[in-house]
């Protein structure tokens, strides 16, 4: 019987298959899916390998792939710089505001406010708020070597009998 329309005869690949078979090697796709997609040529994936290698393609692809990963690293060491300045602008506009806290706290404490703001709890919030930003501006300035700060939140103590109307 005749053979079916799926079992045509392989051809040998031109060079305009060359062609494609060397674009699709060098876009990192797998002698598998070279060869899925060019079902009607009579080769062997060995005899890609072996003439991607003596046309030196695997050398071009390595220096292809080296080029596109020092690319991605440049690429996410600026988006790190970007983050670290926008951390630190952060960081700094955290402390103006805790400048300005105690600005108004000093102030009501100098003109004898009746019930000042500066209680020992927000005093203690505030400087648990320098000492984290001084943290963060540390490593975000690379001041810190392993970038591992742990920061901790402020104890609390509570003091019984306190009043605090009576300070």
């Amino acid at each position: 019987m005749s053979k079916n329309k799926k079992d045509s005869p392989k051809r040998k690949p031109t060079a305009k298959d060359w062609a494609k078979i060397r674009a699709m090697y060098l876009r990192g796709e797998t002698l598998d899916f070279v060869m899925e997609q060019i079902p009607d040529l009579d080769i062997k994936r060995s005899s890609i390998s072996e003439r991607m290698c003596r046309e030196g393609i695997n050398k071009k692809k390595r220096e292809i792939e080296e080029r596109t990963r020092n690319k991605l690293y440049q690429r996410v060491e600026e988006d790190k710089i970007q983050a670290n300045e926008r951390h630190i602008q952060l960081f700094n506009e955290s402390l103006d505001v805790i400048q300005t806290l105690l600005e108004q706290y000093k102030d009501e404490l100098t003109q004898g406010k009746a019930k000042p703001r500066a209680s020992a709890y927000n005093m203690d919030l505030i400087m648990s708020g320098i000492s984290k930003a001084q943290k963060g501006l540390r490593v975000a300035l690379g001041m810190d070597e392993d970038g591992n700060v742990k920061l901790e939140q402020p104890e609390v103590l509570v003091i019984e009998g306190f009043n605090e109307n009576n300070i």
